[in-house]
C-alpha cells in the first residue's frame, strides 16, 4: 500500500510540474505577443520607398526615417510608421471607364473664344525623399493615392481652366498645342514643388474633344482650305501654260518678221535669175503648145521670131 501511494503522489507532482511549465510557456507567448503587438514592432522598407515615424505623443512631431531599404523598428503604441514611394508615379485622368479610375475623370475647360473642351491627360511625378515629412504635415495622407486623386487633380484642373482660357481653340488645337501643355506642366509643378512633389511630365492622351458641331466645322474649314489650294494651283498651272504658248507665238512671229526684213529686192531678183537659169538649162528648144500669162507662161521672155520651127 505504501509503495502504491508513493507512486500516485509522484505522478501528481509530475503532472503539477508539467502544468506549471505549460502555463509558463503560455504566459511567455502571450507576453511576447503583447510586446510585439503593442510595445515593439518592425517593418521592412523596400527599395524605392522611404518612411517617416510619427510620434503619437503630444508635441513630439514627425521624424524622417532615412532607411532606404531594410528593417525599421518602432514602438507601435508610441510611434506610427508611414511608407511612401519615391519612384516615379504615373496617373491618368480620362473619360474612359476602362483606363485609370472606373469613373469619368476627364478635365474640362472653356477656351478664350468660349469653346468647351474636354481632354484626357497623363501625369508623372515623384516625391523628394528629404521632403516627405513636409509632405505628410501638409496632407496627412497615409496613402499617396489620396493626394494624387485629391489635391493634385484639383490643382491640375484649376491650372488647365486658368491657362486654357487664354487661348483660342484653333491655337491649342494647332500650332500652340505644345506651348499650352508646357505651360500647364510648369505651372502645376510650381504649385506642388513646395511640398516635395516634382512634376516630370504632363501629357495629352488622344486629341482634344470640343463639341461635335465644332469638329464638323473644323473639318469643313480644312476641306475648304484644301480645295482653295488645289484651285489656286490649277490657276497657276493654266497661267503658266498660257504664258508658255504666248512666248512660243511671239518667238515665231519675231522669227517671221526677221525673215521678211532680210528679203530685200536685190535678193529676190537674184533668186528669180537663179530659177530662170535652171529653167534654160533644162529647156529642149520646143515651144509649149499651151501657154498662158503675158509671156505665154514662160519663166523668162524670149522673142518668138527668134524661135526656129
Amino acid at each position: 500500500m505504501g509503495t502504491t501511494f508513493d507512486a500516485n503522489q509522484g505522478k501528481r507532482k509530475m503532472n503539477n510540474a508539467t502544468k506549471k511549465i505549460l502555463l509558463l510557456v503560455v504566459v511567455v507567448i502571450i507576453g511576447l505577443s503583447f510586446m510585439t503587438s503593442f510595445l515593439f514592432n518592425w517593418k521592412i522598407i523596400p527599395p524605392g520607398y522611404t518612411g517617416i515615424k510619427i510620434s503619437r505623443l503630444v508635441d513630439k512631431g514627425i521624424s524622417h526615417e532615412n532607411t532606404v531599404t531594410g528593417f525599421v523598428f518602432y514602438n507601435p503604441i508610441q510611434t506610427q510608421l508611414i511608407v511612401y514611394p519615391t519612384f516615379i508615379q504615373r496617373v491618368v485622368w480620362t473619360h474612359d471607364l476602362l483606363e485609370g479610375s472606373p469613373a469619368n475623370e476627364e478635365l474640362t475647360f472653356n477656351t478664350k473664344d468660349s469653346v468647351p473642351v474636354n481632354l484626357d491627360v497623363a501625369v508623372s511625378y515623384g516625391l523628394n525623399p528629404d521632403q516627405v515629412p513636409t509632405f505628410y504635415t501638409k496632407f496627412r495622407a497615409d496613402r499617396i493615392e489620396y493626394f494624387t486623386h485629391g489635391y493634385m487633380r484639383d490643382t491640375a484642373r484649376n491650372v488647365v481652366v486658368s491657362i486654357g482660357s487664354e487661348y483660342n481653340f484653333d491655337d491649342i488645337n494647332g500650332a500652340k498645342k505644345e506651348e499650352f501643355l508646357d505651360r500647364i506642366s510648369k505651372e502645376l509643378n510650381a504649385r506642388v514643388s513646395g511640398f516635395g512633389v516634382t512634376i516630370q511630365q504632363f501629357g495629352l492622351i488622344g486629341a482634344l474633344r470640343p463639341p461635335q458641331a465644332l469638329l464638323d466645322s473644323v473639318s469643313a474649314k480644312t476641306r475648304a482650305i484644301q480645295d482653295a489650294i488645289r484651285t489656286e494651283n490649277e490657276i497657276r498651272s493654266a497661267q503658266a501654260e498660257a504664258k508658255k504658248r504666248i512666248a512660243i507665238a511671239e518667238g515665231e512671229a519675231a522669227a517671221n518678221r526677221a525673215l521678211l526684213l532680210s528679203l530685200d529686192p536685190k535678193l529676190l531678183e537674184w533668186e528669180k535669175l537663179k530659177l530662170q537659169h535652171e529653167a534654160i538649162k533644162k529647156w529642149n528648144g520646143v515651144v509649149p503648145s499651151v501657154m498662158s500669162g503675158n509671156n505665154g507662161g514662160m519663166l523668162f521672155n524670149i522673142p518668138l521670131q527668134n524661135i526656129k520651127p
